[in-house]
């Protein structure tokens, strides 16, 4: 008698189920191809991922009809995605260098406000004397903004987007083109043209006018409930200093201030229940239910996940009128081939792969736990349905509800993570249970944000009063978020960058501003942190990138270029102390730090000479030259302080922004001071001649910092010629940031991020 495997019929049966799903998911599938093909003509890796479509092609292919079907379905959006950057390249290649122009454009979306500045997309209508109609760009100026829809008459230089120029650094050349911006271009005036702005703009803005003030009334705008109201319905993110922020991005909920997917469903769900309590017919349920999302959608600025989300709900919804079983993957997979057709850039945004990436991720996990779902019942699974009471019913339906929310939290964080790590570099476990807990507060809020709208044309006592309720839901969520985001190991920092090596890297930042980090195996050193604009965003970004968390910030000299982002550092990062040069100084933004650190209890020490500062075993900090601390009254760059890092067996001497008398003072003071570099900035009245100072220190490498704005930052020309051949000059310029690291066999590299240059040092030992 044979031998019979009992299990050899298990292979098959699993086999025949993935085909049967296969088979019922096609276009899912044919989706999948079609963006590795954007993916391949769009990073060159032809060969992987032509191999991976034509695997998919032979695992979905149940006739060859199909097959031929989704190879020149995939053919097609990779090769209008290659005539789409070949035309991107084409008219950036026309502007490199800057050019004047005299254009007519239209205000594509709201203008963004700052300080004393705004900026906005614009569409280009007529353009001299290039041909630009029909493209983007970015239009910034410090006048009187335009209007959203508005036609205007501008003059300006049309620049390419700048490269980042530090490491870590976020890529907004590389975001804007992916957005169809060719250029950038500010303008010092503009006039509206005699055309009036259309009926369709005008109703917009309108409505987003009306939508807001509608879901405002009667709370003050900048108290932290109504921040929260407008971030989680209209998608108004508070400005990135307010410390309401910290709480949300630590426990993982950070999205709910961008009005996403998960906001157009929600809104969908509460009209949905509003339709049938009104005994409203399904049909017609569903004919009012899509131009409903879509027009929320619109009102909140019309971003490609919203608008994902819209279009989703709506082929969603449409299956219900033909008489089909609805399926997410199926919705899904439509709308990203449609998105691919149109705008295959669209799939290289980290804000639409977070979308797609997590509401493919939740279909799949309530595919694969719908069996487990229906035997984890609340009653006895036994016991017939009919024989339930009602209180059984209605315990066992929120179980299960529970347990598929759960299981939808769980899917988010799992397929947001990897997503999470590679562009902030930051994991947040604790976010399966905090958006578990918040998704009832945030469904209530937005459903009284809607009845306040609906009410306020009828009573405006009465939008009050659901907006006073809504400041109290939004309250429960500022309190929910900062009660999660205390929870130890919630969140956590991981860079696949972090080096494994103790490393210095030294900022290259706009318009004299500085900043340098120092990593360590046990502590981090922050000197300086640029002003307010470049820590946000270089600096921080940099920092998140390459897995640093600073405990001490030292200041070089209160100068708000220099130490302006301090305050947000503070708010950021895990600072436990601050050496500052002096005890006291005129400007702002070292009157904010001195009294922010006060506030939050964080030592602020004033620097000694002759003193060192300890930051790991073979990294330490002397104190060798600082500036009278009664001289208040004296210009910044006159009170600098002076720093030795001996870094292992290295000595780094930073000068950042001393005159020329106090490096001869130094000199006097120090007559045997040696090093090997040199880290020196520019004072803006006095700077300094750099060859005697090397003759004095022997140093092998000078890095010096460069802005061709204001022009008292500029290296001086002769520097490049005038310097001792056995000197290597990293010129920021034209290196951009520069890195120190230190090497296995004890040497030290350094490179310059956007040439390559390099020197290598060797050790002493």
């Amino acid at each position: 008698m044979p031998v019979t495997n009992f299990t050899s019929g298990a292979w098959s049966n699993k086999k025949a189920t993935l085909l049967r799903w296969l088979a019922r998911h096609r276009l899912s599938c044919l989706a999948l191809c079609c963006c590795l093909a954007v993916i391949a003509v769009d990073s060159l890796h032809f060969g992987s991922a032509l191999l991976c479509i034509g695997l998919l092609l032979c695992l979905t292919a149940s006739s060859r009809s199909f097959a031929r079907f989704a190879l020149a379905l995939s053919l097609l959006c990779g090769g209008l995605h290659v005539l789409r950057l070949k035309e991107l390249n084409r008219q950036e290649t026309l502007i490199e260098g800057g050019i004047l122009m005299q254009f007519r454009a239209k205000i594509t979306d709201a203008p963004h406000l700052y300080q004393r500045s705004w900026q906005c997309h614009a569409e280009i209508i007529h353009s001299q004397p290039l041909h630009y109609a029909g493209k983007k760009i970015l239009l910034s100026g410090t006048a009187t903004p335009p209007q959203l829809g508005q036609e205007i008459d501008a003059h300006g230089r049309w620049e390419t987007i700048a490269a980042p120029r530090n490491l870590g650094e976020f890529n907004r050349a590389a975001h804007l083109r992916r957005l169809g911006i060719v250029a950038e271009c500010y303008t010092r005036e503009w006039h509206a043209t005699a055309k009036p702005v259309s009926l369709f703009w005008r109703i917009t803005e309108k409505g987003r006018l009306g939508f807001r003030n509608a879901i405002t009334q009667g709370i003050p705008l900048e108290s932290d409930e109504a921040k929260v109201i407008l971030a989680m319905v209209m998608g108004e993110q508070p400005p990135y200093q307010d410390p309401i922020i910290d709480p949300f991005r630590q426990s993982g909920t950070l999205h709910l201030f961008s009005v996403s997917g998960q906001h157009v469903n929600l809104v969908a769900v509460i009209l949905w229940a509003a339709l049938r309590l009104l005994r409203v017919p399904r049909r017609y349920s569903i004919l009012l239910l899509i131009p409903a999302v879509f027009c929320y959608a619109w009102l909140t600025g019309a971003s490609p996940p919203a608008m994902r989300a819209a279009w989703m709900a709506a082929v969603f919804l449409s299956a219900f009128l033909v008489q089909r079983k609805a399926d997410i993957m199926q919705a899904l997979s439509m709308v990203i081939i449609v998105a691919l057709l149109l705008d295959s850039n669209l799939l290289f945004l980290p804000g639409v792969q977070l979308s797609y990436g997590i509401v493919a991720m939740i279909a799949i996990g309530l595919a694969l736990s719908r069996k487990r779902l229906e035997l984890m019942n609340w009653n006895d699974r036994y016991l017939p349905r009919e024989l339930y009471t009602p209180w059984q019913i209605r315990i066992g339906d929120a179980w299960k509800k529970l347990w598929q929310s759960l299981i939808i939290s769980l899917s988010a964080c799992v397929g947001s993570a990897p997503l999470t790590i590679r562009y902030f570099s930051m994991v947040t476990p604790i976010s399966i249970i905090t958006n578990l807990v918040l998704t009832p507060l945030v469904a209530g809020l937005l459903g009284l944000a809607l009845l306040s709208t609906a009410l306020a044309p009828l009573s405006s006592s009465l939008s009050i009063g659901c907006n006073r309720m809504n400041a109290w839901l939004a309250r429960g969520c500022i309190s929910t978020t900062q009660l999660f985001a205390g929870v130890p190991g919630g969140h956590a920092l991981i860079s696949p960058h972090d080096s494994s090596h103790d490393a210095i890297h030294v900022y290259d930042l706009p318009r004299g501003g500085a900043a340098i980090l120092v990593q360590c195996k046990r502590a981090d050193v922050l000197l300086d942190c640029g002003n307010e604009r470049t820590f946000r965003s270089i600096v921080f970004p940099s920092l998140r990138y390459l897995g640093s968390e600073p405990d001490t910030l030292i200041l070089s000299h209160p100068e708000a270029a220099h130490i302006g982002g301090g305050l947000s550092a503070l708010q950021q990062l895990p600072i436990h102390q601050i050496i500052s040069p002096v005890p006291s100084a005129r400007s702002a933004s070292f009157r904010k730090l001195q009294t922010s650190a006060s506030e939050k209890k964080i030592p602020f020490f004033c620097a000694q000479e002759n003193v060192r500062v300890t930051q790991d075993q073979n990294v330490a900090w002397d104190i060798l030259q600082t500036p009278e601390p009664n001289e208040k009254y004296e210009i910044a760059d006159n009170r600098v302080a002076i720093y030795l890092l001996h870094f292992h067996d290295y000595r780094l001497l930073l000068l950042n922004d001393a005159s020329a008398v106090a490096i001869r003072n130094l000199c006097r003071t120090y007559p045997e001071l040696s090093c090997d570099v040199i880290i020196c900035g520019r004072h803006s009245l006095h700077p300094p001649e750099i060859n005697d100072l090397l003759d004095h220190t022997e140093a092998g490498a000078v890095i010096a910092t460069h802005a061709d704005f204001p022009q008292t930052e500029r290296i001086p020309s002769n520097w490049a010629t005038s310097l001792p051949q056995r000197v290597a000059l990293f010129h920021q310029g034209k290196t951009g940031m520069v890195s120190l690291l230190l090497q296995n066999d004890g040497s030290l590299l350094m490179q310059g991020f956007i040439e390559g240059q390099h020197r290598i040092l060797p050790s002493s030992r």
